[in-house]
């Protein structure tokens, strides 16, 4: 069995680093019941102590700052105790993977404002498409679990919440620009208004471009990143304390995929080789409107709510091939014939024959929710608080193909699902395209919590109870192979089946080659189904306050994490009825007991925890198909110990460091396909280091001058189920040297000039990994990007 252990130092001279503080909430009534039951507490400098029940480590602005120009908020969060992210490359816009005690991505909740930022419909993060860092106010990792009204689908245990810059009283303007290696720019401007208006209207405009190259080698050109963000946030006070106000977010990405590659294709090609061509891109336009408000009915009550709308657009791109003399397609390994198409000139060349295509998938989700809370303070101090949160996503997941052009890239980065004059069709009229199916993701929540203090307020208990339910409404309009491969390898046809064969699956006459060459003749038809699930969710926290700066703290919560939505589509016929080949979700419990110190130059905490999950699934992701690959593993069980701690021996200088050792354990084999079973019984998870640990100085030698310097160590971690391949283990050290400008007649306090290295040593490593059921399967693994130089000015007006 495994277990975790971690230790954090950090000081007054890191105004804002790591340490375990008041966790900004998740939503709007989140961060207000947290001020009336702890007040704001002081720790080290203007870092706030954490004195609730859950293990948590926040930042702030101060640090984040320190980071490199634009850099995600995933890899500046990646110090916390028991978290790891592995940046795909060294600024973050090409994403990366997300750890968090053992759990992957699609099991930690992401968070904006409260706002849920995991996928709709796959739960993944997209960690290149976060807030811009200056316009991050603090960042918080909660371990353990989520917070009682989160509306989650797929969480299991831990968060990650960040909280967007508030407005300000005066006017005032900031600007980045900053340079660096593998031709990187960057520019962002902020408008801050100030209080206008006859009812004193706050608001900030905000705006970012970025572009870089690939730090890996692509044949036959170098890759190219593209980012645009706009941002903005008006806030409108009331009286009595109630307010109201709304925020926008738009991010656009235009990605060349950075790929893992195989041992033997490092081996064969170089170390930071790539295999993405000039049409294996990424591209993505993101955005969401999150209103927030506080409406105050008297001393006693108040409530809070907070409706959003998300939109995505984005996709995987890909190429494939047809010939026009008998309509045959080949995507990847796969080949299958579309009727409609043969004999139909494709490109319109007067000659039939093979013609290539941008073949992408292309996901479209419209995405509304709102979160409302009602909070009652009695007399003395307890707290009642009750609400709802509703999530309603609708995505449509299709793959219009389009011709390339005569330089053989892509003609729109969205294939046809825009422009329908850059479609294909076939002689019936229809649409030509890999995937085509509509999804509705609905997630409803129901909570209440109850938070009082006894024993002259040395205890404080909070207990809460969590309804939640998930429904997944399911419309394949493509035939799927009946073998549970549909998820990821459809058959989009308007041809008429042939063949019937009596038990729900017909055929075309014709073999068709699903992914690894699989050969299938039947296929379940088009249909609509619907699965959901539904849980009663428990959770207590208490502290006991032994000392002044000594107290102790415990929780116990369970959660119900749903499986993707596109698991669902690969389904199997089975008992005269189409059925998801793994319809269970994931329930895990988690009990965690921890202890905390401080004093005003060392703080300290440590905690205990055990995780119980059944049904475990992990997953891999292939982005040349865009696709999830899925396996169930059973139970698994994981603990660990944590500690922290913080340092700071004068005003000058501070230390911090962490130790982290993860232990988990596979308790069953499980069926790898009909007829085989894979030995994972005593096995470790994959892809979770044994050991991580951390380390920090930061050091301000004069008043105007300071330097941070950081690591990371990851321990090995297996590549596969069978844990008969596993890859070594890194330390990545990173730095930081900042001068604040002298205030002049133009500028204002926190205008500065920055340097930061990212890999200090120029370390080669793996980062990423795709992990797979054995090493005959050939894993995959991104590289982590080498020493990389970046100069940034920032300036306040």
């Amino acid at each position: 069995m495994k277990f975790t252990k971690s230790i954090i130092l950090a000081g007054t001279a890191l105004t804002g680093l790591f340490v375990t503080t008041v966790a900004f909430a998740q939503s709007t009534a989140t961060e207000e019941v947290e001020v009336i039951v702890k007040g704001s507490k002081k720790g080290l400098g203007p870092i706030n102590k954490e004195v609730g029940t859950k293990t948590k480590t926040t930042i702030g602005q101060d640090f984040i700052s320190t980071q490199s120009s634009g850099q995600t908020i995933a890899e500046t969060l990646n110090l916390t105790p028991g978290y790891n992210f592995t940046n795909n490359d060294p600024y973050g816009s090409s994403g990366g993977n997300m750890r968090l005690r053992g759990l992957d991505s699609s099991r930690i909740s992401l968070t904006m404002d409260g706002v849920q930022l995991n996928d709709a419909g796959n739960y993944a993060i997209y960690t290149n498409q976060q807030l811009d860092p200056e316009l991050i106010q603090s960042a918080t990792v909660i371990t353990g679990a989520t917070d009682v009204d989160s509306m989650t689908a797929s969480a299991s245990g831990g968060t990650v919440a960040y909280t967007t810059r508030k407005t300000a009283k005066d006017f005032g303007v900031e600007a980045t620009i900053a340079t660096g290696s593998f031709n990187f720019n960057r520019a962002f401007v902020l408008v801050n208004t100030g209080a206008i208006g006859p009812f004193g209207t706050q608001a900030w405009f905000a705006a970012s471009k970025t572009n870089y190259d690939t730090f890996t080698i692509e044949k036959p050109n170098t890759g190219k990143l593209d980012k645009q963000q706009v941002n903005f946030n008006i806030y409108q006070p009331l009286s009595n304390g109630s307010y109201f106000g709304i925020r926008g977010h738009y991010n656009e990405n235009r990605n060349r995929f950075i790929f893992g590659q195989s041992l033997s294709n490092f081996a064969s090609n170089g170390k930071y080789y790539n295999s993405a061509g000039i049409n294996n891109i990424n591209p993505s336009n993101t955005g969401n409107l999150r209103g927030y408000s506080k409406w105050v009915i008297n001393d006693h009550f108040f409530f809070t709510v907070d409706p959003t709308y998300q939109f995505v657009e984005a996709n995987g791109g890909g190429t494939g091939s047809i010939n026009e003399t008998n309509g045959q397609m080949s995507v990847s390994s796969r080949t299958y014939r579309y009727t409609e198409l043969a004999g139909v000139d494709i490109n319109g060349d007067g000659k039939l024959g093979s013609v290539s295509l941008y073949n992408p998938n292309t996901t479209t989700t419209n995405r509304y929710s709102i979160s409302s809370t009602g909070v009652y303070t009695f007399d003395r101090g307890d707290v009642l608080r009750f609400g709802v949160s509703l999530d309603r996503g609708r995505t449509r997941q299709t793959g219009e193909s389009t011709l390339l052009d005569a330089s053989g890239r892509y003609v729109d980065p969205f294939g046809g699902r825009d422009d329908k004059s850059l479609r294909i069709l076939g002689k019936d009229g229809s649409v030509h395209e890999r995937r085509q199916r509509f999804s509705l993701a609905n997630v409803d929540t129901y909570f209440l919590e109850y938070r009082g203090r006894f024993l002259e307020d040395k205890l404080f208990v909070s207990l809460g109870v969590k309804q939640q339910k998930m429904e997944r409404d399911l419309n394949q309009f493509c035939y799927s192979p009946d073998d549970g491969s549909g998820s990821y390898a459809p058959f989009c046809t308007t041809t008429a089946p042939t063949v019937d064969y009596g038990n729900g699956t017909v055929g075309f006459g014709y073999t068709y080659l699903t992914s690894g060459g699989v050969a299938h003749t039947r296929f379940i038809k088009p249909y609509h189904t619907n699965v959901d699930f539904s849980k009663t969710l428990p959770s207590l926290g208490v502290t006991y306050q032994i000392a002044d700066g000594s107290q102790l703290y415990a929780n116990y919560s369970e959660a119900l994490s749903a499986p993707r939505t596109d698991n669902y589509y690969g389904v199997i016929y089975q008992d005269n009825a189409v059925k998801p080949a793994n319809p269970l979700p994931e329930t895990n419990k988690t009990l965690e007991l921890g202890y905390r110190f401080s004093s005003p130059t060392f703080t300290a905490q440590a905690d205990v925890w055990a995780q119980k999950y059944e049904n475990r699934i992990v997953s891999s992701y292939d982005p040349a198909s865009d696709s999830y690959f899925d396996r169930n593993v059973g139970s698994v069980d994981l603990k660990g110990v944590e500690a922290s701690a913080a340092w700071a021996p004068s005003t000058k200088v501070s230390f911090y460091g962490s130790l982290t050792y993860t232990d988990t354990e596979i308790l069953d084999n499980y069926a790898n396909g009909s007829t085989t079973t894979v030995n994972t019984k005593g096995k470790a998870l994959p892809e979770v280091p044994e050991w991580m640990g951390a380390f920090g100085v930061s050091y301000k030698p004069f008043k105007d001058f300071s330097f941070d310097l950081n690591g990371k160590y990851v321990g090995d971690r297996y590549a596969t189920d069978l844990n008969d391949l596993k890859t070594p283990s890194y330390t990545v050290v990173n730095g930081s040297a900042r001068w604040d400008l002298p205030e002049t007649g133009f500028t204002k306090p926190g205008t500065y000039l920055q340097l930061n290295v990212i890999n200090l040593t120029n370390k080669y490593y793996f980062g990423s990994i795709s992990s797979t059921v054995a090493a005959s399967n050939n894993p995959s693994f991104n590289v982590g990007a080498p020493r990389t130089v970046m100069l940034s000015l920032h300036a306040a007006f």
